[in-house]
């Protein structure tokens, strides 16, 4: 099943170019631009079968100058729409492209988007000989930006509170499998490894019955912050759910992983951690990269010398790996 950003971009395309193909079959006036018409509803049912085949190992930005590459096929509609028909396809395309760009772009790439509709609407406008329909550019404009940049933010602020973990900051499951998705395409077209490590803290439940909750809460919300500031900007470290979490490591293979999980060691917080390391190979699914990893962690776990007394242990970690 194809994601919402790819079948969403292919029917946008589809739809406008079958409605150019309509007005060149259907002109509704002799001054109708059948020509531009044919040009660009035939480019606009290309793109949306391009992008039907190809969306899945398409990168973010590569939908980003997509959609760009749709606001300069209408404004190529403006710029010979001398027919109210070539105008009304504009005023319905344009807040089309805004909502879309809304709900899957970040907030550059919205403004971005904008601006580029403000300056083709305007250019096509100016081309076309109609200077006095300053005011729908005006309309047209304002209400595209403002719709995108509403949607944008309030999208944005839902996607950051779905996919991030409220305790530790953290990404959650959730925001992590996405994130890993988007990692697993670029190592597919870099060719770079990608390791995946899975840790647990030992004793943590000792820590809540002897403690209490909030102390529990406190340490969590404690180790990550102090882990997120340890680790690479393109590391992605997330709340796998209770004491466990899940760390992505980019351009590093399993054996090179001790580095990165050596940085984790935060001895003022007297805590031990035991962590399974795999390398996410090529094609695999997530769920079994973890689960490779799970086992590992299993072992190292059964392996731990057994503890007298509350199991809060002062070695900070214990890791082991395997490709």
């Amino acid at each position: 099943m194809r994601p919402p950003i790819v079948w969403t971009a292919a029917l946008f395309f589809l739809c406008g170019g079958l409605a150019c193909l309509f007005a060149t079959a259907v002109p509704v006036s002799r001054t109708e631009p059948v020509k531009v018409d044919a040009i660009v509803g035939s480019l606009a049912c290309l793109i949306a079968l391009v992008v039907w085949i190809e969306g899945r190992r398409m990168p973010l930005v590569a939908f980003e100058v997509t959609i760009a590459a749709g606001t300069v096929l209408i404004s190529a509609i403006v710029a010979n729409a001398t027919t109210n028909g070539g105008m009304m396809l504009t005023a319905f395309a344009y807040p089309w492209v805004a909502v879309y760009s809304a709900q899957f772009f970040p907030r550059r790439a919205i403004i971005v988007q904008t601006a580029l509709i403000a300056l083709a609407f305007g250019s096509g406008l100016a081309i076309d000989g109609l200077p006095h329909t300053v005011i729908a550019w005006m309309i047209v404009t304002g209400t595209v930006s403002c719709t995108s940049l509403i949607l944008g933010n309030l999208n944005e602020s839902l996607r950051r509170q779905a996919d991030t973990d409220q305790l530790t900051g953290l990404l959650n499951r959730k925001g992590f499998l996405a994130a890993a998705e988007r990692e697993r395409a670029q190592a597919d077209r870099s060719g770079d490894p990608l390791t995946v490590a899975v840790i647990d803290l030992d004793g943590f439940k000792e820590v809540n019955d002897g403690d209490g909750h909030a102390a529990g809460d406190a340490l969590l919300s404690a180790l990550g912050a102090t882990w997120r500031s340890r680790l690479r900007a393109g590391d992605i470290l997330a709340r796998h759910g209770g004491d466990e979490f899940v760390l992505l490591l980019p351009m590093t293979k399993a054996k090179d992983a001790t580095e990165a999980l050596e940085r984790l060691r935060v001895p003022e917080l007297h805590i031990r951690w035991s962590a399974g390391v795999s390398e996410w190979r090529e094609r695999e699914d997530i769920d079994v990269c973890l689960a490779r990893a799970d086992r590992e962690l299993y072992r190292v776990k059964q392996a731990l010398p057994p503890r007298g007394g509350r199991l809060r242990a002062r070695r900070p970690g214990v890791l082991a790996q395997t490709s």
